[in-house]
């Protein structure tokens, strides 16, 4: 479709309720890529290279969830007269939790944190967190050519991000008693997701991150349900069991793609209020008004 001909205050107005996957693509393929066009004008170096990493994680797992919604998979009912898409229940529902896990970590990392400072403790904490689970790899020195070689080089940078982490000023500014919260190296016991206020940490598990980053029912009760068919539960097999076969309706497709389409929204509000190129970046008025609207309803949604 060509997005360029059509009326912006129509194209999100109406889009949104009766055709969400269009509005989807012309998010994905227009306003994004604008916004994050203008965001990598802005030079990275160092660890804050790393924000602009995982958009570009997000954008391919969104690029898939959007073919897959599509429907990539022939149905056996398809013929000549009419073809017919099935809907591969399993892998959108994993892919979608995929985009919720890359949007809270870049959010967390990169967004929530006030200053700079906490930006890199976060950063650093969450390297070192991934390297020691890297280094719980079943890998032995003589499996193959390099191996020694990369596991050796995998504990030295390790070594040196504790280094790095302990030295920094934010760590130095956190008392210790709530810092064993989240990091205790004799344990190799390392939580990058946690709450920091008034000078108390709450560690979180990665449910609770989707909850304080996405604030609504719609999105954690998603996270829980995508969750269930990520890993084979018995209700997901279940549904499968009573939907293979079946055509599914739009009212059963087009909810998961609408939440896709506000986790979209709420990042590229996040790069526009990060960024000063990405902030200067003319959108149609109706776009900025949907873009802030909905992002704002979702961050100050009241549980309760």
């Amino acid at each position: 479709m060509d997005y360029k001909n059509i009326d912006p205050a129509k194209l999100v107005e109406t889009l949104f309720t009766e055709c969400p996957l269009e509005l989807y693509d012309y998010l994905l393929r227009g306003t994004l890529t604008e916004v994050y066009t203008e965001l990598k004008k802005t030079y990275k170096e160092g660890w804050t290279s790393y924000s602009s990493l995982l958009i570009d994680k997000f954008a391919i797992h969104s690029s898939s969830f959007f073919h897959l919604s599509s429907g990539i998979i022939e149905h056996r009912k398809s013929g000549e007269q009419i073809r017919m898409n099935g809907y591969d229940l399993f892998t959108v529902n994993t892919t979608f939790r995929a985009i919720m896990e890359t949007y809270a970590t870049f959010h967390h990392l990169f967004v929530e944190p006030s200053i700079h400072e906490e930006k890199e403790f976060r950063f650093l904490l969450w390297k070192i967190d991934g390297l020691t689970e890297k280094s719980r790899f079943i890998v032995n020195e003589d499996d193959f050519a390099r191996a020694k070689t990369i596991i050796e080089s995998d504990k030295h940078i390790l070594n040196n991000t504790i280094s790095e982490f302990e030295s920094c000023k934010f760590y130095k500014s956190i008392e210790k008693n709530q810092l064993n919260k989240i990091y205790n190296p004799a344990k190799k016991h390392y939580r990058w997701r946690f709450l920091f206020s008034n000078k108390e940490i709450t560690p979180l598990s990665i449910t609770a991150l989707i909850s304080h980053v996405f604030n609504t029912r719609a999105f954690i009760n998603m996270y829980k349900y995508t969750s269930i068919h990520t890993h084979s539960n018995y209700y997901a097999i279940e549904e499968f069991d009573k939907i293979r076969g079946k055509t599914l309706s739009k009212e059963y497709t087009d909810p998961l793609t609408r939440l896709a389409i506000m986790t979209t929204v709420m990042l590229i509000d996040d790069i526009c209020s990060m960024d000063d190129n990405a902030k200067l970046l003319v959108l149609p008025i109706p776009v900025i008004r949907f873009i802030k609207g909905m992002s704002h309803s979702i961050r100050n949604f009241d549980k309760n």
